[in-house]
């Protein structure tokens, strides 16, 4: 199976059960993400997180509430080894996140949209968009994924 395949076939199961109703509801949502399996988990948050970025940046991301995975997408870019996609992403949320909230606080601001701060990050979009050829997503998150 090559990683683009083992990514979509893993990240088409995350998707399960995530709908409209669950989208509206920040209990919901964050709670139906986080009790799926961590790999599935893990796929979610950071392909969701790469194709906003793609999309629209990293306003976009935390605009679309989607940036309330923030803490996590960290997390999960560590533990695939992109640390350039981590670097970047710790200082969107630090620009964002000032006054030092605790990630549930931040992750309530972000689904609301009470965060006053979100900006635009051209130069870290730019930085982001200049990793694919020294860190292609696809190459670690699909390596991962096939060492489970």
């Amino acid at each position: 199976m090559t990683n683009d395949e083992i990514i979509k076939e893993k990240f088409d199961e995350s998707v399960i059960g995530i709908d409209e109703k669950i989208l509206k509801n920040e209990n919901a949502y964050y709670n139906h993400v986080v009790n799926m399996p961590q790999h599935l988990q893990l796929v979610y948050t950071v392909i969701v997180f790469h194709n906003q970025v793609y999309n629209g940046g990293l306003h976009q991301y935390f605009f679309n509430k989607y940036g309330m995975f923030g803490y996590r997408v960290i997390e999960y870019l560590k533990l695939i080894k992109c640390y350039k996609r981590v670097n970047i992403l710790e200082k969107a949320i630090k620009e964002i996140n000032k006054e030092g909230w605790s990630e549930a606080e931040f992750r309530k601001r972000v689904f609301s949209r009470t965060i006053k701060k979100v900006t635009d990050f051209d130069e870290l979009d730019d930085e982001y968009y200049e990793l694919e050829d020294e860190e292609d997503l696809e190459i670690y998150l699909g390596e991962y994924l096939k060492s489970l």
